[in-house]
């Protein structure tokens, strides 16, 4: 039996249905080791250097399942792009998305292409950042990602395999930063958005994409060649006294909604996006540079029902950078209120497949109330209640009006900055009130612009919002500014060793919170309302959940009197 021509894969962090905790997909984001833990250190002598017990995250992140090594799930950008190959006349056994423990078996002497699917290679991801204190400690992200090529160089050795590996998704401009991965992991091509973020969209015309890439025609860089659907850059890049070249494919073409294909096989946590791009213009966000396009409700209906069908999947993640936007022609729309027709009819037509629950990733708290009707009518149709809780992650991004006018204004649309504490308070009330839930996250160091008094207004928000309405639920976590979308030559955001007095304790308290109120409160509610196995994940939770409030702590006395007087202040003023 030969091998197939193409095979797609993934590191484990991005294989995991993570126990059926959604929560729990950011995990990966944990420290896994910390290279400079002292040997004498006492946690070195339980745990040598990992952080994050590798026992209890390999717990968590359990392995999908597979059907003789062939993944019986994947990520959903990774499924689009073996269906457009299925449809642009490969065959069925020249392309196969493969498990990450058994490459072994499909990387052979004919297997031309290895692809790689990458949301976070390095571990340079805004959630991740933070967790690691600038990229300090290796993430699972990184410690799987690296794990995953370590497994198709050896398969490539074993089977005398000179397949060319390439990397692909949204995580790859992180090789920018150390292209030392390029050459240990033998990547023969980086695929890059646009502007090195944005997402490329060869799902379009993907068999052309990968028949390009085998006849040798991103061998070299032509800055004179005429050609509208890609440009090969060779990048040099000095470090110290070596030289390392890296080569970075951008693919241009834009496909038209008709050019998408429908995904034929089942997706991780049977996730299906409606939408491509937002609209907001948030200088801060990859997602507002690329064009606003609509799927048809009856094609979302059709890749749910490939997941019912062949996955056996009773939930539907819906993907969008902002929900509240389907629908909506932002050019003539320019208040941005929700198309709510088009929304009831989109989930209307979710709910018709038959799935049991359904919620969207993303949507932005200006547009979750511009219509006072369309939350209520949307948690009608979706069934939400007491045992059907929707979470939905919102960028509450800073609690500061000065930083959220300059970088953000129309994220608030059709409310104005000055508005933003009480735009907040009162989604989170429609949302908590019509039994959804949000996760909010904040940028600290947006742009290195952040001022002392920018994070104590963060700090305010989030007090005055658990003392108004003391049965709030939502989540809050700190992210570290990374320089992408518009922002993309801007520096990062140095949380190891940048952190001031006020952005600590922008940290203490969102932690705080999620402690007391996420962890505590809302968690255990859904354990009762859950299986065993939620309630075991809870438990971990919260026995795990006061650690980093220790860790900062301990921190904040390693740093001196401010950051100790900031931790002070919050317990007396803002606990």
């Amino acid at each position: 039996m030969g091998h197939p021509k193409i095979v797609l894969t993934a590191d484990r962090t991005l294989m995991s249905p993570y126990r059926g905790i959604s929560l729990a997909t950011f995990f990966g984001c944990a420290p896994a080791i910390d290279p400079d833990r002292p040997k004498s250190d006492f946690w070195y002598k339980i745990l040598g250097q990992q952080v994050t017990p590798k026992i209890l995250f390999d717990f968590i992140c359990n392995p999908i399942s597979h059907t003789n090594g062939i993944a019986n799930f994947a990520p959903y950008g990774l499924r689009k792009v073996e269906a457009g190959l299925l449809r642009d006349g490969f065959k069925r056994n020249e392309v196969v998305v493969a498990h990450p423990d058994h490459l072994e078996k499909f990387i052979g002497p004919e297997t031309q292409v290895v692809g790689t699917y990458e949301m976070d290679p390095l571990g340079m991801g805004p959630v991740t950042m933070t967790f690691t204190y600038g990229r300090k400690q290796m993430s699972y992200d990184e410690y799987y990602c690296r794990d995953l090529h370590r497994k198709i160089i050896a398969a490539k050795k074993k089977n005398h395999s000179n397949a060319k590996v390439i990397a692909g998704a949204s995580g790859t401009w992180q090789y920018n930063y150390d292209p030392a991965k390029i050459e240990e992991y033998g990547l023969y091509a980086v695929l890059e958005g646009e502007l090195g973020g944005i997402a490329p969209e060869i799902d379009g015309h993907a068999g052309r994409f990968f028949t390009y890439l085998m006849n040798g025609e991103f061998e070299n860089m032509d800055p004179f060649r005429k050609r509208s659907d890609f440009k090969v850059n060779i990048k040099e890049f000095k470090r110290g006294d070596k030289t390392i070249h890296g080569r970075f494919v951008n693919f241009w073409d834009r496909p038209d909604l008709d050019d998408i294909p429908d995904i034929v096989e089942p997706s991780m946590h049977g996730m299906v996006e409606v939408m491509r791009g937002c609209g907001r213009g948030c200088k801060f966000c990859d997602v507002t540079l690329r064009s606003l396009r609509y799927y048809s409700p009856e094609k979302v209906k059709r890749e749910i029902e490939v997941n019912l069908k062949k996955g056996g999947e009773t939930s539907a993640w819906i993907h969008s950078d902002d929900i509240f936007v389907y629908g909506m022609d932002p050019r003539t729309t320019k208040q941005m209120e929700p198309n709510r027709e088009a929304l009831v009819e989109l989930f209307t037509a979710i709910m018709s497949t038959g799935v049991k629950h359904t919620n969207p990733t993303h949507g932005t708290l200006a547009g979750a109330i511009a219509d006072e009707k369309l939350i209520p009518q949307l948690s009608k149709i979706i069934k939400a209640g007491p045992g059907n809780f929707i979470g939905v992650q919102c960028g509450l991004e800073t609690g500061s009006r000065r930083l959220i006018e300059k970088y953000a204004d129309r994220k608030l649309a059709p409310y104005k900055p000055e508005e933003w504490h009480w735009l907040v308070k009162e989604a989170v009330k429609t949302l908590n009130e019509n039994y959804w839930v949000p996760a909010f996250t904040l940028i600290m160091g947006l742009d290195n612009d952040e001022t002392p008094e920018d994070s104590w207004e963060t700090i305010r928000l989030i007090t005055e919002l658990e003392r108004e309405q003391p049965d709030a639920m939502f989540t809050a976590t700190p992210l570290t500014f990374v320089p992408i979308g518009l922002l993309e030559k801007s520096e990062f955001f140095n949380i190891g060793n940048e952190m001031d007095p006020a952005q600590l304790g922008v940290m203490y308290k969102t932690w705080q919170h999620n402690f007391k109120y996420g962890i505590q409160k809302f968690m255990v509610k859904t354990a009762r309302n859950g299986s065993a196995m939620k309630g075991m994940f809870n438990l971990i939770a919260r026995s795990l959940g006061g650690v980093p409030l220790g860790a900062m702590e301990r921190y904040a006395r390693k740093r001196g009197g401010e950051h100790e007087r900031v931790i002070e202040k919050i317990k007396v003023k803002y606990w």
